[in-house]
């Protein structure tokens, strides 16, 4: 298995995250959004990433890989033979991506992303709209789920491909420097720490925090 794109992507982060939980080998090319390498463009044509191929099976979606990656080896981090879990992993998916993602993502642009790949120094009053404005509804409401949630992880009581799917995203906070505030959102907080305890989670952030200098 090949994963094409950069680990500062949290998408990408989310396809290497389900890799590392499910122990599973694979090798990387480091792509950015819209390299023009061949063997990337034949699995990403839209230049997106990630890029993934498993011999002739070539995918360009990082939630379309992880679900190829459960069912393919049977991983119990998407539960399919529980409809009600399997929806609510979905819906916290699209959540992640549609609502963390844009909350998060300003801090890691502009004190990374434009040093690393543009050289350019990042826009701190971008970076303090974020946190103050962006990201307290959304945490708000991750905070929320969690105190409604029957155990420590978003769906119940295992870690699921829910927590993978945040996590990549959540990731964007150390990776930029941004300290969550544990005082207003405690459920949140201790969701996170456990999270930072988990192996697989500290390979994917190591890989990001390293590549971003």
């Amino acid at each position: 298995m090949i994963v094409y794109g950069v680990p500062l992507s949290p998408f990408v982060r989310k396809t290497l995250f389900m890799l590392h939980e499910m122990g599973l080998s694979f090798d990387q090319e480091m792509v950015v959004p819209q390299g023009d390498g061949t063997a990337f463009r034949a699995v990403s044509p839209l230049g997106r990433i990630p890029g993934f191929a498993d011999g002739d099976i070539k995918l360009s979606d990082s939630s379309a890989i992880c679900h190829y990656l459960a069912r393919r080896h049977d991983s119990p981090l998407i539960p399919y033979d529980d409809p009600l879990a399997l929806a609510r992993i979905v819906g916290i998916d699209k959540y992640a991506d549609e609502d963390l993602a844009p909350a998060v993502f300003e801090p890691l642009i502009e004190r990374v992303v434009k040093r690393v790949r543009f050289g350019e120094a990042g826009d701190e009053a971008k970076v303090e709209t974020a946190v103050t404005e962006k990201m307290p509804p959304v945490f708000d409401y991750l905070n929320r789920c969690l105190k409604d949630s029957d155990g420590d992880w978003f769906v119940g009581k295992d870690f699921s491909f829910a927590d993978i799917a945040l996590g990549a995203h959540m990731a964007n906070l150390p990776l930029a420097g941004v300290e969550l505030d544990t005082n207003r959102w405690p459920a949140l907080g201790r969701w996170c720490t456990l999270l930072a305890g988990r192996p697989a989670f500290v390979r994917m952030h190591e890989a990001a925090r390293t590549f971003g200098g």
